[in-house]
């Protein structure tokens, strides 16, 4: 299972710290906003994450050639090679995940809405896709329904492509993904905050907490 997060610069090093985030990964409205929050160029930005957090960062490239997602991703792996590439899924993001793939370089392939496209992100040598959860949902789709299609079609042809679907807006979207079968999911900072609520585990533990008032202890002040 993986856990791949998103956010500003300061919420992903804070849950990168945490040591249960597997990768970061960004889209062109989050990398307008690092770029504009922080007043430096991607690159300077991206080099940093990395380096502070010791995860790999999908970056969005912006194309739409072929010939221009390769340069942007050599570019961007010549500064770390735990920057990597996520690509659209488009006739040129499919031929550039495909070289970038023979070349051993991880590619996230996104917007992927079809089994069409997943199909074909997985020819192309694909490590992962990245379904839009609430979007497929908002325009009428069963999300779930289409995740679990794709994850039994790769399944059954023993593809070794992940499912790490996005637009992950609440808990019950983020439980239905994994139910349906995605190998993680890609989520904000805000419902990060959110995955391990429950209201019997704080009923639990307050209850918890009361017996600890009534307990002899010692190991806090070896702490």
């Amino acid at each position: 299972m993986k856990l791949w997060i998103a956010g500003t610069v300061a919420q992903i090093k804070a849950v990168a710290a945490t040591g249960l985030a597997t990768a970061i990964v960004t889209n062109p409205t989050v990398v307008a906003q690092w770029t504009a929050a922080e007043k430096k160029p991607i690159e300077d930005i991206a080099l940093d994450v990395v380096q502070s957090t010791g995860l790999p960062l999908y970056i969005q490239l912006h194309g739409p050639s072929a010939a221009t997602f390769l340069a942007e991703a050599r570019a961007l792996r010549r500064l770390n090679p735990l920057i990597l590439p996520k690509l659209p899924s488009t006739t040129e993001g499919f031929i550039a995940c495909r070289a970038l793939a023979d070349e051993g370089i991880p590619v996230l392939v996104t917007t992927v809405c079809s089994v069409n496209q997943a199909y074909l992100a997985a020819v192309a040598g694909a490590s992962s896709i990245c379904p839009y959860f609430a979007r497929l949902g908002e325009s009428g789709q069963d999300p779930a329904a289409f995740i679990a299609t794709v994850a039994a079609l790769y399944a059954r042809l023993g593809i070794k492509t992940e499912i790490l679907p996005a637009s992950i807006r609440t808990l019950a979207q983020a439980e239905a993904a994994l139910v349906a079968g995605a190998s993680g999911v890609i989520i904000f900072d805000e419902l990060y905050r959110q995955l391990c609520d429950h209201g019997v585990t704080d009923a639990s533990l307050k209850g918890f907490e009361s017996d600890w008032a009534k307990t002899i202890y010692r190991f806090e002040n070896k702490l």
